[in-house]
C-alpha cells in the first residue's frame, strides 16, 4: 500500500472516529417487554364489533382504542338499566359501571375514535343541555321583571330545573360528588385528556386520600358522602345507589407518574381500571384518494351501532324520581355462565402464588373476576338478553383477561428504575411528530416553560435530562441539548415496521387467538319509556358479518339521516 493510500484510509478512519464521538451509540432505557396483547375483538356484541372495526379504519387507531371507546359508550347507557350479578348472593346485585383507561400517543386518533363511539350520547347531551339553558333563561327573564319579595316568591314557585348533564369532561371530584348528593342519578367522567384527571388537582391536593376513597366507594357501591360546613356552597349529605363510570384516554407521558403512585395503587383505585395500551401506528396510517370518499358517518356498520345505541337509550331507566336512586334488575347468569366465571376466577387465583404470573399484580388480578361480571352485564344489556349465558360470560372473561395482560405488561417493568421509565416516556414525547421539530435542539430554560408538563420542575427536569444524556439519547453542546440522530432513526425503524396498513394482521391474529363467535343479537323487546321521551330507532337491516377494516365496502346508497333525540326536561 502506498503512502498516499495510507493517508486516505487514515483520514477516513479519523472521520469515522469523529462521527462516533459526535453520535454516541444508544443505550436502551428500558429492558425488552412483551408486545401488547391482541385485542379480543370477537368478544364484542355484533353491532359493537362492527363499530370497532369501522372506527379502527376511519380514525386509524388500533382495535384496542376503538374497543375501549365503544365499551365506554355502551357502559354509559347500561349502568342505569341493568345490575351485575353478585357472587355473594346480594339480591340487588352490583353496579355494572366500569372505570377504563386507554394509553395512546398525542394526535394519533384518540379523540376521533371517542367521537364516533359516543356520537348518539353526545348528541343527546347537547339537546338536553341546550333545552336546560333555554328553560333557565326563560325563568330568569320573567324573574328579572320583578323586584323584592315578589321576585323571591316567583323563584320559589318556579325553581330552576336541575342540571340534566350526564357527561363530565373537565371536572374534579368535589363538584361531581356535590351533583350526586343534590340528586343526580348517573354520569360518566369521560375525557380524551385523561392526564387532567390522573395528574390534576383532585389527585395532587391534600385531600387526595379522601378523593380516592370517594371514587372507590362510587365504583363499588354507587355511594357518595360529604360533610362540609354550612357555608360551603357544595353542601353536605349522602347519596345512595348512584352510578359513575370513568372513561379516560391519555398520553402515556401525561400519566406515567400517576400510574406508579403508591397511594393510587394501595387504595385500590388503579386496580379498578380496565387498561389498554397498544403500540403506536405512527408511520403506517396511509390513505388513498379513494379512502377520502368513504365517510365514517355513512358507514353501515356505524349506522347500525348508533341505531342500537338509540334503542338502548330509549329503553326504561330504573331511576327513582323522588330519591334519584338507581335500582335496575340483575342480569342473572345461567348455570353454564356461572361455571365459566368460576373457571376464570380460579384461573386467576392459580396465578396469584409466589411463582404465578400475577404474584406481583395481586390488587389488579383480584379485581379481574369482578370486572368480568360487570362486563357481562354491559354486553348483555346491549344485546337485550334476559340472562347471561355461557357464551356471553366467556366473551366478558376474554375482555377482563385482556386488561389483566395489559396491566401485567405495563407493570412488568416495576423493577426498573422509575427515572428510567420517566426518561423513556419523555423521549417518546420528544420524538412525537408534534414536538420533534421544536425539540430537536433546545435549552433547558425552554423545557421549564413548554416541555412535558409532568417534568417541568427543575429537579425532575434535570433528573430526566441526566438519564437521557447518560444513555446517549440526548447529546450536549455547551448549554444546548440535541436529540441523538440515532434515537430518531431507531424510533423511525420501530414505527415503520410493515403492518399491512395497520390493522388487518392484528384483526386476523385476534380471530385466531380468541375463537369466540357471537351470534347476531336477538330481536329487541321494547320496554316502556323512562324519564326521557325518545323516538324509537328504525328497524335495522341485517348486514351479515362485519366488514374487514382493510377492505371496506362502499356504504349502501340512500343512508338514513342521523336521528336527533327529543328529550323533555
Amino acid at each position: 500500500m502506498t503512502g498516499k493510500h495510507q493517508d486516505v484510509y487514515a483520514q477516513q478512519w479519523t472521520e469515522v472516529d469523529q462521527r462516533q464521538s459526535i453520535t454516541p451509540t444508544l443505550r436502551p432505557l428500558l429492558p425488552d417487554v412483551a408486545a401488547p396483547s391482541p385485542y379480543p375483538l370477537d368478544a364484542m356484541a355484533y353491532e359493537m364489533r362492527g363499530a370497532v372495526e369501522a372506527i379502527a379504519e376511519h380514525a386509524m387507531v388500533p382495535a384496542a382504542i376503538a374497543g375501549q371507546c365503544v365499551l365506554g359508550a355502551v357502559t354509559h347507557l347500561a349502568q342505569t338499566r341493568v345490575n351485575a350479578w353478585h357472587p355473594m348472593g346480594k339480591p340487588e346485585g352490583a353496579p355494572c359501571s366500569l372505570f377504563m383507561l386507554s394509553l395512546f400517543g398525542s394526535g394519533e386518533g384518540k379523540s376521533s375514535a371517542r367521537k364516533l363511539a359516543f356520537k348518539t350520547i353526545d348528541e343527546a347531551e347537547k339537546v338536553i343541555r341546550t333545552r336546560h339553558r333555554q328553560a333557565c333563561a326563560e325563568i330568569m327573564l320573567s324573574a328579572d321583571q320583578l323586584k323584592g319579595k315578589e321576585r323571591v316568591e316567583f323563584l320559589a314557585a318556579n325553581p330552576l330545573p336541575p342540571d340534566p348533564r350526564t357527561q363530565y369532561s373537565d371536572a374534579t371530584y368535589e363538584p361531581l360528588a356535590g351533583d350526586f348528593i343534590r340528586g343526580k342519578a348517573a354520569a360518566s367522567w369521560d375525557t380524551d385528556e385523561g392526564g387532567q384527571m390522573l395528574g390534576g388537582s383532585s389527585l395532587k391536593a391534600d385531600t387526595v386520600a379522601a378523593t380516592l376513597g370517594g371514587l372507590t366507594k362510587a365504583f363499588d357501591e354507587g355511594y357518595f358522602e360529604r360533610t362540609r360546613s354550612r357555608g360551603n356552597a357544595e353542601g353536605s349529605g349522602v347519596a345512595f345507589n348512584r352510578r359513575l363510570s370513568i372513561h379516560l384516554l391519555a398520553q402515556p407521558v401525561a400519566v406515567a407518574e400517576a400510574l406508579s403512585d403508591s397511594l393510587l395503587l394501595g387504595q385500590g383505585f388503579l386496580p379498578r381500571f380496565l387498561l389498554a395500551a397498544p403500540e403506536s401506528l405512527a408511520g403506517t396510517c396511509f390513505i388513498t384518494v379513494e379512502s377520502l370518499g368513504r365517510s365514517a358517518y355513512e358507514d353501515s356498520r356505524l349506522q347500525e351501532y348508533w341505531a342500537r345505541c338509540e334503542e338502548v337509550a330509549s329503553s326504561w331507566e330504573y331511576i327513582d324520581p323522588e330519591t334519584g336512586e338507581v335500582a335496575p334488575p340483575v342480569l342473572e347468569p345461567d348455570a353454564e355462565a356461572k361455571q365459566v366465571w368460576v373457571d376464570f376466577r380460579n384461573e386467576i387465583e392459580s396465578d396469584l402464588g409466589p411463582l404465578g404470573k400475577f404474584s406481583g399484580l395481586k390488587p389488579f388480578a383480584r379485581r379481574g373476576a369482578e370486572q368480568a361480571l360487570r362486563l357481562a352485564a354491559v354486553l348483555g344489556c346491549f344485546e337485550a338478553v334476559d340472562h347471561i349465558d355461557g357464551e356471553c360470560m366467556r366473551r366478558a372473561c376474554a375482555l377482563a383477561r385482556y386488561s389483566l395482560s395489559e396491566w401485567l405488561r405495563y407493570t412488568d417493568a416495576d423493577a426498573v428504575d422509575p427515572d428510567l421509565k420517566a426518561a423513556a416516556c419523555v423521549m417518546d414525547w420528544l420524538l412525537d411528530p408534534k414536538h420533534a421539530t421544536k425539540w430537536s435542539e433546545f435549552h433547558p430554560n425552554e423545557w421549564s416553560k413548554s416541555g412535558p408538563p409532568a417534568y417541568r420542575l427543575a429537579k425532575k427536569r434535570d433528573t430526566v435530562l441526566a438519564v437521557l444524556l447518560k444513555h446517549h439519547h440526548l447529546v450536549r453542546y455547551g448549554k444546548m441539548y440535541r436529540i441523538n440522530p440515532l434515537a430518531k432513526a431507531a424510533d423511525l425503524a420501530k414505527t415503520q415496521q410493515p403492518r399491512c396498513f395497520s390493522l388487518a394482521d392484528e384483526l386476523r391474529e385476534v380471530a385466531e387467538i380468541v375463537p369466540i363467535y357471537p351470534v347476531a343479537r336477538p330481536a329487541f323487546v321494547e320496554p316502556p319509556q323512562a324519564s326521557a321521551e325518545l323516538p324509537h330507532a328504525t328497524t335495522q337491516q341485517s348486514l351479515g358479518l362485519p366488514q374487514n377494516p382493510q377492505n371496506p365496502q362502499p356504504p349502501a346508497s340512500g343512508s338514513k339521516e342521523e336521528q336527533r333525540w327529543e328529550m323533555k326536561i
